[in-house]
């Protein structure tokens, strides 16, 4: 028998955990298996999510490690079941090619960690033994496992990864934990510049505003240095400081860590005094941080891979994967003030000579600096996008169309006039035929809007190339 997490269950006493896979390909559970097996593990198989969803209502686990993908009951259907039954067990998921999308949702559902297909079998057992590593820590600590509110906290903060939310989820987590009766979230904007209150509860924003003023005035020069959890006796103050704590006799400062350096503090005020605070309240605001810290990075990380999976990798500009959401938010904008937004859409004459003349080196070269030239040509407020290829596509905004030519020409000559790879003693010529296209003037459709601002640089091409061509606008005459 092994027991764990306060259930016995048949097993192996000496195995290091006990493991679930399930996946439906033969193979790859078997070569999984082995794997684990030799590592000490206990292990399981099931080759249906359906069989999977049998086992861990009848069986405790320590891990499963489910195949995303399977017919009728898939991964997710698994990771859900599993969470629902025994909130102990830690899911591992597996993805194939083409399925991160699907991964990151999965931890945003609770799952612990992915590993990809082909199996690599030291990121398995690194996965794996990370996984039992952290179960291992928390069993450690008698105190923490049995308290449950410390554990549907760290799941809670854990497994979000919007950073808004986050701000909140560690604010509420500490105060149901610590005495209090109102805390703030205060984190470092610009570089560590300026310390900002990101959340708030139980004052107002005035009287925020003050404590927040106090707080700097006070501790700010010794923040940087703070790496423990704090409690401060308001007897402790100045009585200017006193006066704007008001009721609250102490505050507890829990900060978050990135290494040795402090990215915020979660403070709790209390009306109790300095000796309120007991040894648990300081190991509990301790807990909140640590997980809090940990959330906060991974947080900054997923919204930085996301941010790349919107960046053209040779340009540094946006991708194609952005121009919908950035013209829908645009247009919702254009609605709301009234305005107008225009499309320009541009392509590069004659390029394929560039790569052919030349090699593709080259060429990417002159896309890279076709990407300069028209960040330079337009507003910070505008949204420049490679398109595909040598195609590329600026959004302006608040823009009529007849401002629009104008920056569509400066963009024109601008780059016919430029000497391209010029530091390689190439000093390479080409020029550009751009369309143009109006929000709302020549349609409230936006696909639509691309489409016509795409026709419209065609016909710029059918003319003479070199050329920014207007779309028609309808009751008006064609306009070059």
């Amino acid at each position: 028998m092994l027991f764990l997490n306060g259930i016995f269950y048949p097993g192996d006493p000496m195995s290091k955990g006990k493991i679930l896979v399930v996946d439906d390909d033969a193979f790859f559970r078997a070569l999984c298996s082995d794997i684990l097996s030799s590592g000490g593990f206990f292990v399981k198989t099931a080759s249906t999510g359906a069989e999977a969803l049998e086992l861990v209502d009848n069986e405790v686990f320590d891990i499963v490690i489910t195949d995303l993908v399977m017919p009728s009951v898939g991964g997710m259907d698994v990771l859900e079941r599993t969470k629902q039954h025994n909130t102990l067990t830690d899911v591992i998921v597996i993805t194939g090619h083409g399925s991160i999308e699907t991964a990151i949702s999965a931890l945003k559902a609770g799952a612990f960690d992915y590993i990809r297909k082909p199996l690599n079998e030291d990121e398995l057992l690194h996965t794996v033994s990370s996984c039992i590593e952290k179960k291992k820590l928390l069993e450690e600590n008698q105190e923490m496992r049995q308290s449950l509110k410390l554990f549907e906290v760290s799941r809670a903060i854990t497994t979000t990864l919007d950073i808004n939310k986050l701000y909140n989820l560690a604010l509420d987590a500490l105060l149901q934990l610590v005495p209090g009766e109102a805390g703030i979230a205060a984190f470092y904007e610009n570089d560590g510049r300026s310390l900002e209150i990101k959340a708030m509860r139980h004052m107002n924003t005035y009287d925020g505003d003050r404590i927040m003023e106090v707080f700097k005035h006070r501790f700010e020069r010794d923040l940087k240095g703070l790496s423990n959890i704090s409690v401060v006796e308001k007897p402790e103050l100045p009585p200017a400081d006193n006066e704007a704590l008001k009721e609250y006799n102490s505050f507890l400062v829990a900060p978050l860590m990135k290494g040795s350096t402090p990215v915020g503090y979660l403070v709790i005020f209390s009306k109790a005094g300095k000796g309120g605070y007991t040894l648990r309240d300081i190991k509990n605001a301790a807990f909140v941080a640590e997980h809090a810290a940990g959330a906060f990075e991974n947080a900054q990380k997923y919204a930085e891979a996301k941010e790349m999976a919107f960046i053209d990798s040779l340009t540094n500009l946006y991708n194609s994967k952005y121009l919908e959401l950035v013209l829908d938010k645009e247009i919702k904008r254009a609605d709301r003030l009234m305005m107008p937004v225009t499309v320009l859409f541009l392509d590069l004459d004659n390029f394929k000579l560039v790569n052919d003349r030349n090699d593709h080196l080259v060429g990417s070269k002159m896309l890279v600096e076709v990407g300069k030239i028209l960040l330079k040509c337009v507003r910070e407020v505008d949204t420049v996008i490679r398109y595909g290829g040598d195609e590329f596509v600026v959004i302006l905004v608040d823009a009529d169309y007849d401002v629009a030519m104008r920056v569509a020409e400066r963009i024109r000559s601008t780059i016919e006039r430029h000497e391209f790879i010029r530091e390689e003693g190439l000093a390479l010529r080409i020029t550009a035929s751009i369309g143009v296209a109006t929000y709302p003037i020549h349609t409230r459709d936006k696909k639509e809007l691309l489409k016509t601002a795409d026709k419209a640089m065609y016909r710029a091409k059918d003319m003479s190339r070199n050329t920014v061509y207007l779309a028609p606008v309808p009751g008006q005459p064609a306009v070059k």
